[in-house]
């Protein structure tokens, strides 16, 4: 007598939904009997499933869903990193919005490159010797239209010798006028003075929410372009040491 594996798998009997009915077809049941729900649901489960119909993607209510919203925001779900911030003038062909309140500008005393036309901030203890070339600049926060990543305006203020210069006041007119309403800031050089243009068109408000703070804004634009000793490659530069 041959002796049976204990590892014997257990063969699975397959059910379907002709042999359900057959087997109910020769139960003993009334005529006008009807299967139970139990029977029924067996038999439904034993249905094969209905093939769908496939989408047409061009079939004008399913087009609908390709379209896009005017401001294409569905194309721009991501959010950016700011590893790098420029302190810059904006430039002729973008329109600039300017961040309000106190505390998204900064006073400080600010040297410009006339080589690399780099802004670099100075430290107190060291403006005794760049004389006449540390100006009294005010910073201030702005977001462009070509860019999500916003970049900090450097703004030359009245000396102390309150001599005026129509460069710089038309400069912080044009600034204020950005706070309200998307601006183009362009130099006429025959007038000698920068000319605010605003947008006609309804354009949506900047969206702040994602721009760091001042501070945070300052570090990521000053943290190489910042001279705090005498010892910095500009000063000697300056003084003919390199």
């Amino acid at each position: 007598m041959s002796s049976v594996p204990k590892n014997r798998s257990k063969q699975k009997k397959t059910v379907d939904a002709e042999s359900v009915v057959k087997s109910m077809s020769q139960m003993d049941l009334p005529c006008n009997a009807e299967p139970s729900e139990e029977m029924q649901a067996i038999v439904k489960a034993m249905e094969p499933p209905v093939r769908s119909q496939p989408v047409d993607p061009f079939d004008p209510s399913e087009l609908a869903k390709l379209r896009l919203s005017q401001d294409f925001s569905e194309l721009s779900q991501v959010k950016p990193v700011i590893t790098s911030v420029a302190c810059r003038k904006p430039h002729k062909q973008e329109f600039i919005r300017v961040r309000q309140g106190e505390e998204n500008r900064f006073t400080t005393g600010a040297f410009t490159d006339k080589d690399s036309r780099e802004t670099y901030l100075v430290s107190p203890t060291v403006r005794e010797h760049l004389v006449g070339d540390v100006v009294p600049t005010m910073l201030v926060v702005c977001i462009s239209r070509n860019s999500p990543i916003p970049f900090l305006w450097p703004l030359t203020l009245p000396g102390i010798d309150g001599r005026p210069n129509r460069w710089h006041e038309s400069g912080l007119e044009a600034a204020r006028i950005a706070e309200q309403q998307w601006t183009k800031v362009m130099a006429d050089m025959s007038g000698g003075c920068y000319v605010p243009n605003v947008a006609i068109g309804r354009l949506p408000e900047p969206d702040w929410s994602s721009v760091p703070t001042i501070s945070e804004l300052l570090k990521l634009s000053f943290k190489d372009r910042f001279i705090g000793s005498t010892d910095h490659p500009v000063l000697k530069r300056l003084r003919g040491e390199v």
